[in-house]
């Protein structure tokens, strides 16, 4: 009986790390062909190079945090992550030129506040009469906050100026 143990234990073991190469060969591949496809095989590019924060450009988003709402840090970045997926989303089908030149430019994003639903739903009116690409995300309420609240707001990507024009006046988070 102790053998059947310590032989289960072996061929676990063993499997366990099978799985784990096998895992990591897959990931690599998957990664080589769908993130390094982006960056042209003649051009002396660092991967790293294409998520600098060196890279300036005239586009960005905006994340807007509804901050009354007194989210965790974890909960913000979460709210933010599903904000920018979102507005790429968006953009993809509103105005894929206009998100590939964000995309090869760094995809800039600038996190400001607002302290009230009120104020960050202003800003939503005021992007949608802007012509701004901007999505309004609402959490399910499974956690921190009351279900259907107001997280977050993004607008753009898009010109800077643009963006400016309804979101400069605002704080950085």
């Amino acid at each position: 009986m102790w053998e059947g143990n310590i032989f289960n234990t072996a061929v676990t073991t063993a499997c366990a790390a099978g799985c784990g190469i096998l895992l990591g060969i897959f990931a690599s591949n998957m990664h080589k062909k769908y993130v390094m496809k982006s960056i042209p095989s003649n051009d002396k590019i660092s991967e790293e190079a294409v998520f600098s924060d060196f890279v300036q450009g005239d586009l960005k988003l905006v994340l807007v945090v509804q901050n009354g709402l007194k989210m965790g840090k974890g909960k913000i970045a979460a709210q933010c992550a599903h904000a920018s997926v979102a507005a790429y989303q968006n953009c993809s089908i509103k105005n894929p030129s206009l998100l590939k030149e964000w995309l090869k430019s760094g995809q800039r994003k600038v996190v400001l506040k607002v302290d009230s639903e009120e104020a960050l739903m202003e800003i939503a009116a005021t992007a949608r009469r802007a012509g701004l690409n901007f999505n309004l995300v609402c959490d399910a309420g499974r956690t921190q906050i009351p279900s259907g609240s107001r997280t977050v707001l993004a607008v753009g990507p898009d010109l800077e100026q643009n963006i400016d024009k309804v979101t400069g006046h605002l704080k950085l988070l």
